[in-house]
């Protein structure tokens, strides 16, 4: 579970300075015991290009879906949007599993956190062989129907969605999140 650098970021130590290093917090950003500032963190996150990028791969069963929120929970614990990023993951999860090969024996989908400065972004990754996702806005989901509604709920937690891939290789389902 280790942060996977963009390759063409400079190291850690060729950046001459960050933005917590040039001035210091001011008394109203400092944080209580156990917290981090954001300005800290914008800057940790900022030192390389396209920001910090973690994937795990998890088997593709249902009792794996608390886990990716488990793992998404952890990666983004001190943000406000953890809430809607947890539920995010929940549901892409749930879709790879009930949907897709993914849910097949010996399938797997993978769950991918990328942190930004500017947004946080979930994709989970599916095996194919499977409906394209569709997203639907929330209000022409049926709200009485059992299922159906996971990804109108995820269209109206996230600021952008999307999805690429085909059935034969995968898909990638993702949504994007203010980073505050």
């Amino acid at each position: 579970m280790a942060a996977a650098p963009d390759e063409a970021s400079p190291a850690p130590d060729e950046v001459s300075s960050t933005p917590a290093e040039a001035s210091p917090l001011p008394d109203d950003d400092v944080p209580a015991c156990g917290e981090v500032a954001p300005m800290l963190v914008d800057a940790m996150v900022g030192l390389w290009r396209g920001g910090m990028i973690y994937r795990r791969t998890f088997p593709g069963r249902a009792d794996q879906i608390p886990e990716a929120r488990r793992f998404v929970r952890f990666l983004l614990e001190d943000s406000a949007r953890r809430d809607d990023a947890e539920q995010i993951a929940a549901e892409l999860a749930a879709n790879a599993v009930a949907h897709t090969a993914s849910g097949q024996p010996h399938g797997t989908f993978i769950v991918e956190v990328a942190r930004r400065t500017t947004a946080i972004r979930v994709t989970v990754y599916d095996c194919g062989w499977g409906s394209t996702p569709r997203f639907a806005s929330r209000r022409d989901a049926d709200v009485l129907a059992e299922d159906g509604r996971g990804l109108a709920l995820v269209a109206g937690l996230a600021v952008r969605v999307g999805v690429r891939g085909t059935q034969a290789v995968g898909h990638a389902v993702w949504a994007e999140l203010p980073p505050r």
